[in-house]
């Protein structure tokens, strides 16, 4: 009995350790500098990557999210390019590139509800010099809709991913600008 007891003691010790563990969610590194002092700064468009597949309503998702990343980083460009350093000679271009979607269609949560399973979306941020052609950072920004809390909101929360991947990319941008610092991937451990 003695080592059971020791071997509970053990397990209780070992379980709460590692409740006491937080999983940190990664961080995408900074860009190799900061990113201003550019004589222009231009968003392309969405492009996506040939895994994707052709998977239902691609075309609408694709056009949401575009949507979504001029809206969100427009204004922030429109900023930085209203106070260009004319003396840079290079221009920084963001090219943004999904490379991995499941969203379910509004139809497709309404009859299957959470057995649709969770919605994820990723993007691929390039962002590069021109015309030198200079990488400066390749971030990526991942976002989750949980399957039940999409069900329960007939797919609002899996179309909410979508504008909040975009948010992600502002937000890493932004930091971004005055000293190269990295930021959120958007990953939930």
């Amino acid at each position: 009995m003695p080592h059971a007891s020791r071997l509970a003691l053990a397990a209780a010790v070992v379980a709460a350790a590692l409740s006491q563990v937080a999983l940190a969610a990664p961080l995408n590194p900074a860009p190799a500098n900061k990113l201003q002092g550019y004589s222009g700064y231009e968003l392309k468009a969405l492009t996506v990557d040939s895994t994707v597949g052709d998977k239902k309503n691609l075309d609408k998702v694709v056009a949401k999210v575009d949507d979504s990343l001029h809206h969100n980083v427009n204004p922030i460009l429109d900023t930085w390019n209203a106070q260009p350093d004319a003396k840079a000679g290079q221009k920084l271009v963001i090219e943004p590139h999904l490379t991995d979607l499941h969203k379910p269609s509004g139809a497709t949560r309404f009859f299957a509800g959470a057995l649709a399973g969770d919605g994820f979306i990723k993007v691929k941020v390039v962002i590069a010099e021109q015309p030198s052609g200079k990488v400066l950072a390749e971030p990526e920004f991942y976002r989750r809709a949980s399957a039940m809390a999409g069900a329960w909101t007939m797919g609002a929360h899996d179309n909410a991913m979508l504008e909040k991947v975009a948010a992600l990319v502002a937000n890493y941008l932004s930091a971004n600008y005055t000293e190269a610092v990295g930021g959120e991937t958007g990953y939930e451990p």
